[in-house]
C-alpha cells in the first residue's frame, strides 16, 4: 500500500545527517535512522540521551520527546524556531548585519533584540544546559548554528570549534594537555555559553567586527582561535550585568553549569543575585516546576497518539525505505503558519 494513503498525516519534512524526519501531527516530529551501519550506531546513542531524560521530569528549555523505540524517536515539533524557517539564532543574528564585502568584517548591527528577550534566551539556554549537568551529561556542541546534543560530561571535547571552544593554554594544565580541547564539563559549556552571550547582546560573533588578516581573510580564524587560546577577549562594554556574565563564563567562573543558570535566573527576574542557589535549576522543582498538571497531560496525549502510529506499523513502514522510495516527496512548509 501507498505509505501516503496508509498514513495521509505524514509528510517527509527534512533529511538530517544520520535520520530523516517527518512530520506525523502539527505539533509532533518523529526522526528515522537512515539504513547505513555508522548512522544507525549515532541514532543509538541518540537514544540513550532519551532514555536518560525520561528518568526525570521534563526541561521546558529543551524540546521534549514524546515515545522513542529502537527505529524512531517522536519530538515537540519546534516549527517556529526551526531551520526549516531559516530562524536558527545564528540566522536571526546574522540578518542584522551590514559587513564589508572584501574582509567580511560586520560593520553595522542595524539592531539587536529587545533587552528582555536576550536576557530570556540567555537564561533559557543556561536552564538546559543546567539540567543536562543534572543529568551528568554536557551538549559538547553549543553554537548558534547547531544546537544538538553530544557527549557525557568527563569526556573528551571533540567538537571545539571556536569561537564556542577554545584550545588550552600552557598555564592550564589541570584541565588538560596544552593545545588539547581538555575535557567536557562546566569549564567548556560555560565558555560556549559565554560566547553565545556575546553574539546575543553585541550583534555579531567574538572578534567578528574586525580583521586580523586583511591581505588574507581566511588567516583570521586561525588567529582568532591563538588568542582565544591565550585568554584574549574582546572589550566588554554593553550592559555591566551582562558583561560580568559573559567574563565570567570565559574565565571558567562558575563552578557549575547550576550556578550560572541562578545568575541569569536572577538576572531575567531583576533581582540581585549571582550566587548558587542551585534548587532553582533542579529538573524536580524550581524553574522546571511550571504549570506541571498541564504539562504532564498534554505529554500523555501525545505519547499516546505515538505510541498508536507504531502499533500501526509506522516505523516499521519509514524504516524500510528512503523516503523517495516511500512515494514522499519533501515538504517543507506543510504547516508553515
Amino acid at each position: 500500500m501507498d505509505a501516503q494513503r496508509q498514513f495521509p498525516g505524514v509528510h517527509w519534512i527534512w533529511g538530517g545527517g544520520i535520520s530523516f524526519v517527518y512530520e506525523v501531527h502539527p505539533d509532533i516530529v518523529v526522526k528515522v535512522p537512515k539504513s547505513g551501519e555508522f548512522e544507525r550506531e549515532q541514532f543509538c546513542k541518540e537514544i540513550e540521551i532519551y532514555k536518560t531524560f525520561s528518568r526525570s521530569p521534563p526541561c521546558p528549555s529543551i524540546v521534549q520527546c514524546f515515545f522513542y523505540t529502537d527505529n524512531g524517536i517522536f519530538l515537540e515539533y519546534m516549527r517556529d524556531a526551526s531551520f526549516l524557517n531559516d530562524m536558527s539564532l545564528s540566522s536571526c543574528i546574522q540578518n542584522n548585519h551590514i559587513r564589508d564585502q572584501k574582509t567580511m568584517v560586520i560593520t553595522k548591527v542595524e539592531r539587536l533584540e529587545p533587552l528582555c528577550l536576550r536576557k530570556e534566551w540567555m537564561n533559557d539556554l543556561a536552564q538546559a544546559v543546567a539540567f543536562l549537568e543534572s543529568l551528568n551529561l554536557a551538549h559538547g556542541d553549543l553554537r548558534p548554528e547547531n544546537i544538538l546534543l553530544d557527549s557525557e560530561i568527563g569526556t573528551e571535547f571533540e567538537a571545539c570549534m571556536a569561537l564556542y571552544g577554545r584550545l588550552l593554554n600552557s598555564n592550564e594544565t589541570e584541565q588538560g594537555e596544552r593545545g588539547t580541547s581538555g575535557l567536557l564539563g562546566p569549564r567548556t559549556e560555560q565558555f560556549a555559553l559565554g560566547s553565545l552571550y556575546y553574539l546575543i547582546n553585541y550583534g555579531f560573533e567574538v572578534f567578528g567586527d574586525r580583521c586580523f588578516t586583511e591581505s588574507d581573510p581566511k588567516e583570521h580564524g586561525p588567529k582568532v582561535v591563538d588568542m582565544l587560546q591565550n585568554m584574549k577577549f574582546p572589550r566588554l562594554n554593553c550592559d555591566p550585568l551582562i558583561d560580568d556574565i559573559i567574563d565570567k563564563c570565559w574565565h571558567n567562573k562558575y563552578a557549575t553549569i547550576a550556578e550560572l543558570a541562578a545568575h541569569t535566573k536572577s538576572l531575567v527576574e531583576g533581582t540581585s543575585g549571582g550566587g548558587t542557589d542551585t534548587e532553582t535549576i533542579k529538573p524536580n522543582g524550581g524553574s522546571f516546576n511550571v504549570d506541571r498538571d498541564h504539562l504532564a497531560e498534554n505529554f500523555s496525549s501525545k505519547k499516546a497518539m505515538c505510541q498508536d502510529l507504531e502499533r500501526r506499523g509506522l516505523l516499521r513502514l519509514l524504516s524500510s525505505g528512503e523516503p523517495g522510495q516511500l512515494g514522499f516527496a519533501l515538504e517543507w512548509y506543510r504547516h508553515s503558519c
